[in-house]
């Protein structure tokens, strides 16, 4: 694993960059009660640590799972498409969920995920 730190740290930080500024300017936006507070209290209240949590397990997962597969923009795209199913294609069809933020939610993922992959590929051609 050490070898693969650098595109480890790369990515992850790629990852939480372009979804910080991705959610702030292009999903919030979208949603319909964007300035309303959240439905429920967070587990973390400070969204930069928050954040940084969960960009940790996600892209030690990611890497994980790019060890497995061996492709990292596969990995990405793969994960990318899970939460859009299992997120924002079941919240449209439930209901809880207008189709635009959902579509917006489906870019934003896609974006996210391959300058994630984008990065992490980067690096281990650069080790």
């Amino acid at each position: 694993m050490g070898d693969r730190i650098k595109p480890i740290i790369g990515a992850g930080f790629a990852g939480a960059v372009t979804s910080y500024f991705a959610v702030t300017m292009l999903f919030n936006p979208a949603m319909a009660n964007a300035g309303s507070s959240p439905a429920f209290e967070p587990l973390v209240p400070n969204m930069v640590v928050s954040m940084a949590l969960y960009w940790i397990v996600a892209i030690v997962f990611f890497d994980w799972a790019v060890q497995k597969s061996g492709q990292a923009m596969h990995t990405a795209w793969v994960i990318a498409l899970s939460q859009i199913l299992l997120v924002d294609f079941s919240y449209v069809m439930v209901g809880r969920r207008e189709l635009t933020p959902a579509l917006v939610s489906v870019g934003t993922l896609l974006v996210i995920w391959s300058a994630t992959a984008f990065v992490y590929d980067k690096l281990s051609d650069a080790a």
